[in-house]
């Protein structure tokens, strides 16, 4: 039975995936995405910051939080890998994540000076994803 902390961590991975998937659809298909907070989430989503190394965010994104998901499952399914070594590394892409979303979104406040509420999802699932490590 998964802890109160993987839980969050399933349910949160799911959310990031679910939001980056649709976002990735959306400039896939080169569909407006609507925005109610902000004027133009196309503004947020093609600037220079949506892309890292050439992938875009949402892409990046996607494998993130599958390997989130994978990894809370395996630790669930095999308890006798949680061991130290083993949450530090999950510990540190959580973090990292969390991190980078702070710059994210420091990134549309104050440089881009527009909200996209699909990336914000993101950004605040990822600062979510480090706080649930600690719950459990």
């Amino acid at each position: 039975m998964p802890s109160t902390s993987q839980m969050f961590l399933l349910v949160l991975s799911l959310l990031g995936f679910l939001t980056s998937l649709f976002i990735f659809s959306k400039r896939k298909y080169k569909e407006k995405l609507v925005c109610v907070l902000g004027k133009d989430c196309g503004k947020v989503i093609n600037s220079k910051f949506s892309r890292q190394l050439g992938i875009s965010n949402e892409v990046v994104g996607l494998l993130y939080y599958t390997a989130v998901f994978i990894s809370t499952l395996i630790l669930v399914a095999i308890p006798t890998l949680v061991t130290i070594p083993v949450l530090w590394i999950q510990f540190l892409g959580i973090a990292t994540a969390a991190l980078f979303s702070l710059y994210l979104i420091f990134l549309q406040l104050v440089i881009i000076k527009e909200l996209c509420e699909y990336c914000l999802i993101v950004n605040v699932t990822n600062i979510l994803l480090f706080f649930a490590l600690k719950v459990g």
